[in-house]
Parts: C-alpha cells; structure tokens; sequence
C-alpha cells in the first residue's frame, strides 16, 4: 500500500495544475476575441459587419444632425396672454432712477409743510418734463412730501411700502433711502 500522504499531495498537484490551465484559457478567450480577423477568413461575415457598422455610422450621423426644439404653443380661446406684462409701459414709467430734480418751488403755507410746493422733474431717457404736488401720482410712485432742497416718494410694490428721495443737486444720481414714518 502506498502512504496516504502522496496520493493526496499528487491529488492536489494535479488539481493545481488543471486550475492553472483554466485560468490560462479564461485570460486568453477575450484577447483572442479582440484580435483583428485575418483577411480571407470569413470574409462574408466582414462584408456583412461592414455594412452594418455603415449603416450604424449613418443612423448616428442622423442622430447628432437632427436637431429636435420643444415646441410651445398658446391657444388663447379667448383668454390674453400669460406672458404678456399686465403693466403697460406708461405705468411702470417714470421710475426714480429715471428721474432728474431740476426746481424746486417751496411753499411753507398749508396744513402740511410743502403742500402747495411744486417740484419739476425732467426725465433722462425720455427728456419729458414732470410738475408735481404733494400726493400726485408720478409713474407707480407717490409724491409724499416736498421739502425745500428734496422730494420724497412713497412706493408700494407687491404690499410693500417704502420711501426713497432725490435731492436738489445730486449730481452722483443716487437715491438716498428715507425711514417711512
């Protein structure tokens, strides 16, 4: 009889072995696959694969020049148009910005000082002249009171109010912002 321990090492020889061939096989199936095909053999299938791929390049070629824009369209049924401004041009403007104090004409009569005041506005884009008394309303702004050297708007925007000034002289053109009452 044979001792045990070198039938098993044999064994385990001869399966090491048989692992190491299928590993070798595994690693060389996909290099062989990625090989390029010799010419003359299976020259059918290259005709065939050829075409194929022609015909792939051309549908990817249409692919990328097609050019595919969403399309909104709009029926108004009678409706207006959502994208339209609700406010025309002649309410939004003058806006403050715009606005240029040229005179003042101070009156401290009345029951609230500068009530009989006028100040005259000229705006830069448009070169209009404005005239304006206490509470007049002047593009969405409000003439809230009209001192000796500034006139202060009052705005109400989206429920919000607030007060701004232009100052007789301002030549920076900024607005100084006033506290509202």
């Amino acid at each position: 009889m044979r001792p045990l321990v070198t039938v098993r090492t044999r064994e385990s020889r001869a399966l090491r072995r048989l692992l190491q061939i299928c590993a070798m096989l595994a690693l060389a199936l996909p290099l062989a696959a990625q090989a390029p095909v010799p010419a003359g053999v299976g020259a059918g299938t290259a005709q065939a694969s050829a075409q194929s791929s022609a015909k792939r390049d051309s549908i990817t070629r249409q692919a990328q020049l097609s050019y595919q824009r969403e399309v909104f369209a709009y029926g108004a049924g009678g409706r207006r148009d959502p994208f339209v401004s609700l406010a025309s041009t002649d309410v939004l403007r003058p806006t403050i910005a715009d606005l240029q104090l040229v005179g003042i004409a101070y009156s401290p009569r009345g029951n609230g000082g500068g009530v009989q005041s006028v100040a005259i506005f000229r705006d830069r884009q448009t070169k209009e002249q404005y005239r304006t008394r206490v509470g007049q309303q002047l593009g969405r702004m409000r003439v809230a009171s009209i001192e000796p050297r500034r006139v202060v708007f009052s705005m109400d925007e989206f429920g919000v109010s607030r007060r701004e000034s232009i100052a007789m002289g301002d030549s920076s053109r900024t607005i100084t912002p006033t506290r509202a009452p």
